[in-house]
This record gives C-alpha cells, structure tokens and sequence, in this order.
C-alpha cells in the first residue's frame, strides 16, 4: 500500500482507524488498477465486503469515487486533484522553487524534475517535460523508489547516516532497466560517493533511455527538503555530456532554491 503509517500511530488513542481505512481504499487505485470492483477493492485492501461498501458508498456521495454503472467498477475522481492542487499552491518549497526550475529548463531544453521524500520513496510535485519524451507516463504525483530516481538517491546521500543507511537496508531491489543497480553494496557505494560530490549522476535507473543529474535541497539547518534532477534521452546525451551540460546548471538551481528556502 502506499500510504505508510509512522511508528505506533495506529496504537495512540487520538489515531482514527476509520479514517486508515477510507485511505485504504483511496490507494487500491493505482495506474496498473485504474477501474476496480468491490471485490478487487476488498482483495487489494483485505477489508471485508461490509465494510468495503460502506467506504465505497461514502467515498462515492462525497465526490472522491467514481461509479461506472455499465461495469459496476469504481475509479478515483477528478476531486482528487482540487488536494493535489491545494498542495502545490500552498507548499512554500514548490513556491520558491518554480522561478528556479523554470530558469534551468531555459538554460538547458531538458527535462526538469522536482521530488520529495516519503518513506523509501520520493514523489514528484513539479515538472516541466523536455523537448524529446523519455517517458510519457511521469505525471506529477508519481512516485519512485528514492534509490532509483536520480534525485530521490541524491536525497538519500544528504541525509543523516542512520536514515540513509535503513533506506539503502530496506529498499526493495528490482530490475527496472537493464543498467538498473540491484546490489545493496554497489548502491551503498554510489550513495557515499554522492554524499562526497553533493551530485548524482547516473543512466537508466527507472526511465529506458535516460541520462539525468540530480542535487539535494536544503535549507538553514541543512534539513533536506527535496531534491531536483535534469534529464534528457540517453540516446543523444552521454553521461559526459550530461556533466558539462546538465551538472552546473542543476548544481546552480538546487544551491538557489536553498537559500531561497534559508540556506546560508
């Protein structure tokens, strides 16, 4: 599931399992699980059918579920995305960081990529797409393994040693493209390595075909807020390429969106 809850929280008297539940169902739906019946509700989620149906219904009167009478399936709502907007609007990261994004995506033609940590995950909340399409299915919300996505694994190398040594433990290593790391070992490497160059860059990790840049955000306390990454088709740009094109400049933004966000 993608929603996680942190620490005994389900155990503190204030935690509403209703509520846990309601979410439950919200993330049944995924990409691969667009349109889901009762049943596939109750087997993604483990709830019994009852209950299902209850959070179904609700969901569906309060304008977040999607019925489609023909098939009996549900889908997630357009509604959804008045929170999604929300968010973006009121987080004071994407705020400050948008002139800055915009800028390197002027400076470059590429791809420009703005993510934030949750759990092993990062998941990204702002982009500008580049002229050539590496992937046609990165929409903002999407979420990637951290170690995966260039900036999320250049998040990862700017954290505390305990957190990123329990990210680098418990991720789940697959095979997402041919050059994909799969080894813990080789991954702790890399990370150290970011951690002492203050940069990531790398060739189809998650994305065929992709040769990015990635660098940390911070801010005053060097509390790591986010992440930025610039990328372009691997096809016509070579990770050396990427270094003398792509590296300054993302260098340049994430060092601006830091002190934007009170880095000294």
């Amino acid at each position: 599931m993608r929603s996680q809850r942190k620490g005994d929280a389900r155990d503190h008297s204030l935690f509403v399992n209703s509520i846990e539940k309601a979410v439950m169902v919200l993330d049944a739906f995924s990409r691969e699980r667009p349109r889901l019946t009762l049943a596939a509700i109750t087997k993604v989620t483990g709830l019994d059918k009852s209950a299902a149906q209850r959070f179904i219904f609700t969901l569906h009167q309060l304008g977040l579920l999607r019925k489609h009478e023909d098939t009996k399936q549900y889908s997630l709502s357009p509604r959804l995305l008045e929170f999604a907007y929300a968010y973006t609007y009121s987080d004071g990261l994407i705020e400050r960081a948008q002139p800055f994004l915009v800028e390197a995506h002027e400076k470059t033609g590429e791809a420009v990529n703005l993510v934030v940590l949750d759990g092993n995950d990062v998941i990204l909340v702002w982009r500008m797409p580049g002229r050539d399409i590496v992937a046609t299915n990165v929409q903002t919300g999407l979420r990637m393994p951290a170690l995966y996505a260039i900036a999320g694994r250049a998040i990862v190398a700017r954290l505390p040693a305990t957190e990123r040594d329990h990210i680098i433990r418990t991720t789940n290593y697959q095979k997402h493209t041919d050059q994909a790391v799969t080894s813990p070992n080789e991954m702790r490497r890399l990370i150290e390595k970011a951690a002492k160059e203050g940069y990531v860059v790398s060739q189809s990790q998650y994305f065929h075909n992709e040769t990015a840049v990635g660098a940390a955000i911070v801010d005053g306390s060097k509390a790591v807020l986010g992440g930025i990454s610039l990328s372009g088709p691997s096809s016509r740009l070579t990770v050396q390429e990427a270094r003398g094109k792509l590296l300054p400049v993302t260098i340049a933004a994430a060092r601006k969106i830091s002190l934007a966000m009170g880095a000294y």
